[in-house]
């Protein structure tokens, strides 16, 4: 019976050598990033999603036909608005995020049309912040424009960011080699990106839809 077992793993093992292949890609899109923060003191505050770029590389190992671990490396944006209603004020923030998704790639369908879905986490950086808008001056009524890059405050500002991702999309073989993806993704921020250096809690996270297409060179 050992013996049974073993020689069966064995096989179930070579099968997944023989059948298991590498990938890597590029990928590119637009997104779409919320801002979501626990108001308290800043009432009168609003805030909008605003759409963004992202950019990246992309490798896969492919286990099985149905199942693989991929590895993005991609540049985001998850840009947002700010304004007050009474007062008017007005900011558009651009946020740069590198970030680095780690998921497994469930996959089904024929040679040439498959449909996948990706499951995961990622971390990411914060790289820049930049703003634009306009400001009030309450004693003379006059407006204020501004463009600014923001300096972070290492007291205030949470550089790294973590969370959960998933996607759902199509894979269209074009060639032997060669694989078109369309994807819809979302990352679910756990992470604030302000830390709580006040002593009232201040927590504040991103969510943010990415809408991209890539291709891939398979060996």
């Amino acid at each position: 019976m050992k013996k049974r077992k073993m020689i069966l793993v064995c096989a179930l093992l070579l099968s997944l050598v023989v059948h298991a292949q590498w990938r890597v890609g590029v990928t590119a899109g637009t997104t779409y990033n919320t801002y979501t923060m626990d108001k308290q003191y800043e009432v009168d505050w609003q805030t909008k999603g605003r759409w963004g770029a992202t950019i990246g590389i992309t490798g896969q190992y492919d286990v099985t036909d149905w199942l693989g671990i991929r590895a993005d490396l991609n540049w985001t944006q998850k840009n947002y608005r700010r304004y007050r209603e009474r007062i008017p004020i007005s900011y558009k923030y651009f946020n740069d995020y590198l970030q680095l998704p780690v998921m497994a790639s469930l996959s089904v369908g024929g040679e040439k049309l498959r449909g996948f879905v990706n499951l995961g986490i990622y971390g990411g950086y914060w790289l820049s912040c930049h703003r634009e808008g306009y400001e009030t001056n309450s004693f003379s009524n006059r407006y204020y424009s501004l463009s600014e890059k923001v300096e972070f405050d290492s007291d205030r500002d949470q550089r790294w960011d973590f969370g959960l991702v998933s996607g759902v999309g199509l894979e269209y073989r074009v060639f032997k080699h060669w694989a078109a993806q369309v994807e819809a993704r979302y990352y679910h921020s756990t992470t604030s990106v302000q830390k709580q250096y006040m002593r009232v809690k201040d927590y504040r996270y991103h969510s943010t839809i990415a809408i991209q297409a890539g291709v891939s060179y398979i060996f």
